[in-house]
């Protein structure tokens, strides 16, 4: 019998997924270019910071916003007890590290407000009767 997924769970697990594939992306573009010239980022950027290249956010990028989300969609997708909790904290690390760097830098840029957005609207997909409610096995 095939199970029946609720349109709102299968947007989350789509946001996901390309928050996944994003972070990733951007992780493995700041692993291979640390001065972060390639993404445009300013050198000014980690000035009074404790780090003095991009390493770290490369690695934070591939490890939380790449990984992790690719492993909460797949938890959702196969209706295990743990991805829905880990998608409200997924969609809060993700409101966080935004709000974070707007505090850090100032004047946001627009890619900033889209995954701040996003983050939002993560969040509140989380706590929609399709996703909350959905049926969870205990594996």
């Amino acid at each position: 019998m095939r199970a029946i997924r609720p349109g709102v769970l299968k947007l989350l697990i789509i946001l996901l997924i390309l928050l996944g594939l994003g972070g990733i992306g951007g992780g493995f573009v700041l692993l291979a270019d640390p001065s972060g010239v390639f993404m445009g980022l300013p050198g000014d950027m980690l000035e009074g910071l404790p780090i003095s290249s991009f390493v770290l956010p490369g690695l934070f990028l591939i490890v939380m916003m790449g990984i992790a989300p690719l492993l909460i969609a797949w938890g959702l997708w196969k209706r295990l007890t743990w991805a829905w909790m880990a998608a409200v904290a997924q969609s809060i690390l993700l409101i966080l590290w935004i709000c974070f760097q707007i505090i850090l830098w100032k004047d946001p840029i627009a890619l900033q407000i889209v995954y701040l957005v996003w983050g939002i609207f993560m969040l509140g997909l989380c706590f929609t009767p399709g996703v909350k409610s959905e049926p969870r096995s205990k594996k």
